[in-house]
């Protein structure tokens, strides 16, 4: 027989009608702070989950007034990521809530199952986390106490968020009686560690450090002793995911380092933008590692977050489905006293319960030896406060550190904001802890990187933009020009002549060639010479006329062009096309003194037409004159009258 099937045997519990209402049917489980029962609720008829506080904190009449105050703040949070508070009391001094039961398992048991979960599964329970966290958080309600333990995942439906509030009542009481503080410690906030002081930007921590946990299959500094862990919280950052899994995206390692970092001030400012952060880095996941997880055997989950806190762990539930309750049944009522597991004389509860104190009493021992050299060496005790270092001189940073005894390393960079000499950032950053004996890294403004520009001229658009990168140096806008000079797809220009220096951030603009610009040949028909000149040329062409008589085109004006019109030419080329010189013209021949038929002869040779006119019957048959004169210039085909005697 089982420790669980003894142990429901021997309950008291079990079997019993607690406040009138519900029926214990079995134990579900059990933790530092409470045992959880599936109950069903006879008024309802509904399964319900029944968390029963343990004895010992029934002594402290503190916690009771304070677990009834954070039951009822949890009781206001209606979100459907959140597993609602439906009742609580107090019976014998034993506080009790009654809570929705979720049909599921939850994250602890599936990272077990699985080893790690991928990017996508991740990130989605972080979401469903942290959606339940922006309603809590609302009503002014921190968890205190995140981990997958808490984190319940249904069989449909978001991942569920549980005791909310239990974990504040618990640590309250314990500091406040015996100096130590609650909450896993694997996922504890540093300023938690430091000074009990939490608000929604300690969940967010919380939910940074499973988030790490479900990629990579562990929790950061896993292995080493709870203060070591705590040590660690307060004064070192997170290791990146992919220190262990390289494969992991940087976008994924910059999700972790936000929801992580140790200065509350540096996280997200609530879970809303948590979530948008989420949103983002789930964006930029290549598909590729989409079903990628590490490579963690699911047995390598066994005790993956037993690491504990200060003095002990908070106790946090699965809920499962209910099983079928025993067929023997008694009621109680909430006047009534409940029977102990000692008044029910089950040996294996007294050994537990010595267990138990043996453990409390041997970690209390070490705690007390080592809480001293703790707090000074690694502890709240062995950090100082950085000087303020941005923007100012690097000479007072570095006495105000030698000031402090703090040692410290400087190294240059180039800065746009910051003076050359003055101090750019530091890590530690100013103003925040750092240990005694760390080491200051302190980085000095150069001042603004310039950049000598280099001739990109003459080269093609990848190479200009591989030249200038080379000179650290960016590409900037591209235009396009004709050129007659520089080949199509060359540079023609540049917006900073080469050798000069410029910025680093300073953009190079190009004019790109698109080769010898085309140019279209006009129609030059009834243009006049100086008009198709001044057309022609007016185009980046060369005009090349030539002239012709025309008997029917006007002297002066275009007959033909031999270039046709649309053509396209390019400049410099040549435009052929003739123009008139009006009709032909020739000179009237000297006739006089010929015999009628021989200056016929000639006139009508030189194109013209003959008419005669006799005077005295034109007996001797000679020309006496011609009518236009000898040497007139006419048209051919003009008359020409002779004068015969």
């Amino acid at each position: 027989m089982s420790d669980e099937q003894t142990f429901d045997q021997t309950d008291p519990l079990i079997g019993l009608l607690v406040d009138e209402r519900y029926r214990v049917t079995r134990r579900l489980a059990r933790g530092g702070m409470a045992t959880v029962y599936i109950a069903q609720d006879e008024r309802l008829d509904r399964p319900v989950a029944l968390k029963v506080m343990h004895p010992h904190l029934a002594d402290s009449q503190d916690f009771v007034a304070r677990f009834r105050r954070e039951a009822r703040s949890a009781a206001r949070i209606v979100h459907p990521g959140v597993v609602s508070v439906f009742d609580q009391g107090v019976i014998t001094g034993q506080g009790f809530l009654v809570m929705e039961l979720i049909d599921g398992t939850n994250l602890r048991q599936l990272l077990r199952a699985q080893g790690a979960f991928t990017i996508p599964q991740a990130l989605r329970y972080t979401t469903d986390t942290l959606e339940a966290l922006r309603a809590a958080h609302r009503v002014g309600v921190i968890h205190r106490d995140i981990k997958p333990e808490n984190i319940l995942v249904p069989t449909d439906g978001p991942a569920k968020v549980t005791d909310f509030g239990l974990a504040r009542a618990a640590s309250e009481v314990s500091m406040s009686s015996t100096g130590n503080m609650l909450g896993t410690v694997a996922y504890i906030a540093p300023e938690i560690a430091t000074t009990a002081q939490a608000d929604a930007r300690s969940d967010i921590y919380s939910v940074g450090i499973m988030l790490y946990e479900m990629l990579t299959g562990t929790v950061p500094w896993a292995g080493e002793s709870p203060l070591q862990i705590a040590t660690h919280h307060v004064a070192d950052d997170v290791p990146k995911p992919s220190a262990s899994q390289p494969w992991i995206p940087r976008e994924i390692d910059d999700l972790v380092a936000a929801l992580t970092a140790r200065d509350p001030a540096s996280r997200p400012a609530d879970a809303s933008e948590a979530i948008d952060l989420v949103t983002r880095a789930a964006a930029a996941i290549p598909a590729e590692l989409a079903s990628r997880r590490a490579d963690v055997a699911p047995a390598d989950r066994s005790g993956a977050s037993e690491t504990t806190a200060l003095n002990t762990e908070v106790m946090s539930a699965q809920f499962t489905r209910p099983l079928p309750a025993p067929s023997t049944v008694t009621t109680v009522h909430t006047s009534a006293p409940i029977p102990t597991p000692e008044e029910a004389g089950t040996t294996t509860t007294y050994k537990r319960a010595a267990l138990w104190v043996s453990l409390v009493v041997l970690l209390l021992a070490v705690a007390g030896i080592g809480g001293t050299w703790w707090w000074t060496e690694y502890g709240p005790g062995s950090y100082l406060t950085m000087p303020a270092t941005d923007g100012r001189p690097l000479a007072d940073v570095e006495t105000d550190l030698g000031a402090m005894g703090l040692a410290f390393s400087v190294e240059e960079e180039f800065s746009d904001d910051v003076a050359t000499g003055s101090v750019t950032r530091s890590d530690p950053e100013g103003g925040t802890p750092v240990h005694k004996r760390a080491d200051v890294q302190l980085y000095v403004s150069k001042g603004v990187d310039m950049k000598t520009v280099p001739d990109v001229g003459g080269k093609t658009q990848d190479d200009a933009k591989k030249t200038l990168s080379d000179a650290g140096l960016a590409l900037g806008a591209i235009t396009d020009a004709y050129s007659e000079d520089v080949p199509q797809g060359q540079v023609i220009s540049q917006s900073a002549p080469s050798g000069t220096s410029v910025p680093h951030d300073t953009a190079i603009d190009v004019v790109l060639s698109k080769g010898r610009e085309p140019l279209t040949v006009p129609s030059l028909n009834g243009m006049s010479a100086d008009a198709a000149k001044k057309a022609i040329e007016g185009l980046g062409l060369v005009a090349a006329p030539t002239e012709a008589f025309s008997d029917t085109v006007a002297q002066g004006q275009v007959i033909s062009q031999q270039t046709a019109e649309g053509s396209i030419l390019h400049r410099g080329d040549t435009v052929a096309y003739t123009v008139s010189k009006g009709p032909e013209k020739v000179a009237v021949p000297d006739v006089v003194g010929r015999q009628r038929d021989d200056a016929r002869s000639v006139l009508e040779a030189a194109g013209f037409t003959v008419q005669e006119e006799a005077i005295l019957g034109g007996f001797f048959g000679t020309v006496r004159q011609s009518d236009p004169a000898a040497g007139t210039m006419l048209k051919k085909g003009s008359v020409v009258t002779i004068t015969i005697v």
